[in-house]
């Protein structure tokens, strides 16, 4: 019995793992990695998410992955915090690429 309460732990655990650090989508993975860099100890991660999501949105997703694998590779915050500034200039980039095709249209 002790042994099946220890494999059971043991394979929670193991499933927890396996989510945090490679099932969970990129974005999620690095909001928290950011949270741990910079030392936030907030549990707020609406508006990391939100950034990531706006990414995608306006710039596509392979935009946002890019982003949010410059995060993860990011050993400091400083560095962190450069790559989410490229992930604003590419959110930036593809609203004005959106807002100047809706021009275009409206000019033929």
């Amino acid at each position: 019995m002790k042994k099946l309460i220890v494999v059971a732990i043991l394979v929670g655990v193991g499933g927890w793992l396996a989510y945090a650090k490679v099932l969970r989508p990129a974005p999620k993975r690095a909001c928290a990695h950011l949270r741990e860099l910079c030392n936030d100890r907030s549990d707020d991660d609406k508006s990391c998410d939100d950034f990531f999501d706006a990414i995608r949105n306006n710039s596509g997703t392979a935009d946002a992955d890019k982003t949010a694998q410059c995060v993860l590779d990011a050993k400091t915050c400083p560095e962190a915090i450069g790559c989410t500034a490229g992930g604003a200039v590419k959110l930036g980039a593809g609203a004005a690429k959106s807002f100047l095709d809706g021009f275009q249209k409206s000019m033929k």
